[in-house]
Protein backbone atom coordinates (compact mmCIF):
# COMPACT_ATOMS: atom_id res chain seq x y z
CA UNK A 1 0.00 0.00 0.00
CA UNK A 2 1.52 3.32 -1.03
CA UNK A 3 2.19 6.00 1.52
CA UNK A 4 0.08 9.17 1.57
CA UNK A 5 1.24 12.20 -0.40
CA UNK A 6 1.83 14.04 2.88
CA UNK A 7 4.51 11.48 3.73
CA UNK A 8 6.00 10.98 0.26
CA UNK A 9 6.24 14.71 -0.47
CA UNK A 10 6.23 16.09 3.08
CA UNK A 11 9.38 18.15 2.68
CA UNK A 12 8.21 19.83 -0.52
CA UNK A 13 4.72 20.51 0.87
CA UNK A 14 6.12 22.03 4.05
CA UNK A 15 8.42 24.35 2.10
CA UNK A 16 5.54 25.43 -0.15
CA UNK A 17 3.28 26.07 2.87
CA UNK A 18 6.03 28.11 4.52
CA UNK A 19 6.57 30.23 1.41
CA UNK A 20 2.85 30.80 0.82
CA UNK A 21 2.37 31.65 4.49
CA UNK A 22 5.22 34.15 4.42
CA UNK A 23 3.86 35.76 1.24
CA UNK A 24 0.33 36.06 2.64
CA UNK A 25 1.65 37.46 5.90
CA UNK A 26 3.65 40.09 4.03
CA UNK A 27 0.58 40.97 1.95
CA UNK A 28 -1.42 41.40 5.15
CA UNK A 29 1.28 43.65 6.60
CA UNK A 30 1.38 45.57 3.34
CA UNK A 31 -2.34 46.25 3.58
CA UNK A 32 -2.12 47.22 7.26
CA UNK A 33 0.67 49.73 6.72
CA UNK A 34 -0.31 50.81 3.19
CA UNK A 35 3.02 49.85 1.65
CA UNK A 36 2.19 48.34 -1.74
CA UNK A 37 -1.52 47.87 -2.34
CA UNK A 38 -4.87 47.96 -0.64
CA UNK A 39 -6.74 44.68 -0.22
CA UNK A 40 -9.99 46.36 0.70
CA UNK A 41 -10.30 45.16 4.27
CA UNK A 42 -9.04 41.66 3.56
CA UNK A 43 -5.53 42.44 4.78
CA UNK A 44 -6.24 41.27 8.33
CA UNK A 45 -7.59 37.92 7.14
CA UNK A 46 -4.79 37.52 4.63
CA UNK A 47 -2.23 38.15 7.37
CA UNK A 48 -3.98 35.77 9.77
CA UNK A 49 -4.10 32.96 7.21
CA UNK A 50 -0.45 33.71 6.39
CA UNK A 51 0.60 33.36 10.02
CA UNK A 52 -1.26 30.05 10.38
CA UNK A 53 0.22 28.62 7.18
CA UNK A 54 3.66 29.88 8.14
CA UNK A 55 3.50 28.19 11.54
CA UNK A 56 2.20 24.93 10.10
CA UNK A 57 4.84 24.93 7.36
CA UNK A 58 7.74 25.68 9.69
CA UNK A 59 6.70 23.08 12.29
CA UNK A 60 6.16 20.46 9.59
CA UNK A 61 9.52 21.29 8.00
CA UNK A 62 11.35 21.00 11.32
CA UNK A 63 9.69 17.66 12.07
CA UNK A 64 10.62 16.20 8.67
CA UNK A 65 14.23 17.37 9.00
CA UNK A 66 14.47 15.98 12.55
CA UNK A 67 13.11 12.59 11.39
CA UNK A 68 15.63 12.45 8.55
CA UNK A 69 18.49 13.30 10.90
CA UNK A 70 17.39 10.63 13.39
CA UNK A 71 17.12 8.11 10.56
CA UNK A 72 20.66 8.88 9.44
CA UNK A 73 21.95 8.46 13.00
CA UNK A 74 20.29 5.06 13.27
CA UNK A 75 21.15 3.72 9.80
CA UNK A 76 24.93 4.31 10.02
CA UNK A 77 25.28 2.00 13.03
CA UNK A 78 28.17 -0.43 12.60
CA UNK A 79 27.48 -2.68 15.58
CA UNK A 80 24.97 -5.45 14.93
CA UNK A 81 23.90 -5.53 18.59
CA UNK A 82 23.12 -1.80 18.65
CA UNK A 83 21.45 -2.05 15.25
CA UNK A 84 19.14 -4.82 16.45
CA UNK A 85 18.43 -2.94 19.68
CA UNK A 86 17.40 0.19 17.72
CA UNK A 87 15.67 -1.67 14.87
CA UNK A 88 12.13 -0.89 16.06
CA UNK A 89 12.87 2.83 16.25
CA UNK A 90 14.61 2.72 12.87
CA UNK A 91 11.67 0.98 11.20
CA UNK A 92 9.17 3.37 12.80
CA UNK A 93 11.21 6.38 11.68
CA UNK A 94 11.46 4.97 8.15
CA UNK A 95 7.69 4.34 8.17
CA UNK A 96 7.12 8.06 8.79
CA UNK A 97 9.46 9.02 5.92
CA UNK A 98 9.17 8.49 2.12
CA UNK A 99 9.40 4.99 0.65
CA UNK A 100 13.05 5.21 -0.30
CA UNK A 101 13.95 5.12 3.41
CA UNK A 102 12.12 1.79 3.76
CA UNK A 103 14.35 0.43 1.01
CA UNK A 104 17.46 1.60 2.89
CA UNK A 105 16.28 -0.23 6.02
CA UNK A 106 15.75 -3.45 4.06
CA UNK A 107 19.24 -3.16 2.54
CA UNK A 108 20.82 -2.45 5.93
CA UNK A 109 19.02 -5.42 7.50
CA UNK A 110 20.31 -7.61 4.67
CA UNK A 111 23.88 -6.32 5.17
CA UNK A 112 23.69 -6.92 8.92
CA UNK A 113 22.16 -10.39 8.50
CA UNK A 114 18.95 -9.55 10.35
CA UNK A 115 15.59 -10.94 9.29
Amino acid sequence: MPKPITVERGLEISVILTLIGAALFLEGLSDAFGWWWDLGGWGFWTGAVGIVLLLIGVIWLVMVVMRRQRFQELIVEKSKALFVRNLDELEYTAWRLPSRFDTEVVEKKKDMGVK
